[in-house]
């Protein structure tokens, strides 16, 4: 899939909106805060909007070019869309609300037949029931059904999982997933949860205020926020000012007062030391005894301050000349009997410690 969306300007009550990316990915992820324009730049996509400035272009197809004149109807651009309220008709059965959807000759593509995408989706025994008498989960899948059954080439999702608790996120995610796997349409994703975009998207774009913070392949994005804004909206635990004081074997030395941490070298201004060390709860091992060969450059004394548990895991506040947080798993809190005022070394590989310019 191939989405160009350039020159997108779209004034909205607190700001503009104004976009210039090119998206390959097989699920994309438009990840912001609440209010930042990501429901604005889906509508654009699905022809739902008319901006100020915009070229988009899906496939090869240009679908808006305002500078023509040109702007695509809304079920001509192949695209099929879930908004956050689903959008359903409660006036009518399932089977009736998929039907509305579904694309003239779309039965003939086996991948979008009727029967296909219930079977997928695991609602053939809804259809003949009312939409008023689905749970949250239902609907979600039928209106992602409905929006398959225009056989898209984009299927676009704006916060599909919002209104849903995490248990029936997880149970909903591999849906998402199988369709993404077994249809093959490439997917714009809406959200702010870091869980469903780790779970589902390959790349994503990081809009603040409408502006794009950042882009790149999930992963890499999360690791290593571009300013404080991202960093802040992933919450990485620890930021801290720091100085680089060395750089030699390909490591860099950096002071975060009193204490010093390695690092790999990263992309930083010229002549600049001066940086914003940021360090992920998840990246810190807390650990009894140290002495064992561990190919971690950093192994800092610290005392736990406090431990607070979190599902799962537990929380570990470190003061190690700094604040460090940690989240280590209740077995292994348990089995290390961890507690306040208990002496204990973090460890924290240098590619885990990020560096942002200050």
């Amino acid at each position: 899939m191939s989405l160009i969306l350039k020159n997108i300007l779209l004034p909205l009550a607190a700001f503009n909106l104004e976009v210039n990316a090119e998206i390959q990915g097989r699920v994309t992820a438009i990840f912001g805060p609440s209010g930042a324009g990501k429901t604005s730049l889906l509508e654009l996509v699905a022809g739902l909007r008319s901006p100020k400035s915009a070229f988009i272009e899906l496939n090869g197809r240009v679908l808006t070019d305002v500078s023509q004149g040109l702007f695509v109807p809304t079920r001509h651009r192949g695209v099929g869309y879930v908004p956050q309220d689903m959008a359903l008709f409660p006036h009518l059965t399932v089977r009736q609300n998929l039907c509305y959807g579904q694309k003239s000759g779309g039965d003939k593509a086996p991948l979008f037949t009727f029967d296909r995408i219930v079977e997928v989706l695991e609602i053939k025994s809804l259809t003949q029931r009312g939409v008023t008498e689905l749970s949250g989960g239902e609907k979600q899948r039928v209106a992602l059904a409905r929006a398959l059954l225009a056989s898209p080439v984009l299927l676009l999702l704006d916060e599909p999982l919002a209104s849903l608790d995490r248990k029936l996120k997880a149970r909903i995610i591999p849906y998402l997933a199988r369709i993404r796997d077994e249809f093959g349409v490439a997917m714009l994703y809406v959200t702010h949860d870091r869980f469903e975009t780790l779970a589902l998207a390959d790349e994503m774009i990081v809009l603040i205020d409408g502006k794009v913070a950042q882009t790149g392949p999930v992963r890499e994005v999360f690791s290593r926020p571009a300013n404080l804004q991202v960093a802040s909206l992933f919450t990485v635990e620890t930021i801290l000012p720091g100085r680089v004081v060395k750089n030699e074997n390909d490591l860099l030395t950096v002071a975060v007062g009193s204490s010093l941490l390695s690092a790999v070298p990263q992309a930083l201004p010229a002549n600049s030391s001066a940086v914003h060390v940021c360090i992920r709860a998840e990246d810190v091992v807390v650990a009894r005894d140290c002495d064992s060969p561990n190919s971690a450059r950093n192994h800092l004394p610290a005392i736990i301050e406090s431990l607070a548990r979190e599902g799962p895991l537990v929380r570990v506040e470190l003061n190690c000349g700094f604040n460090l947080s940690a989240l280590v798993t209740n077995q292994s809190c348990e089995e290390m009997n961890l507690k306040s005022g208990d002496n204990v070394t973090a460890v924290i590989k240098a590619p885990h410690v990020h560096l942002i310019p200050r």
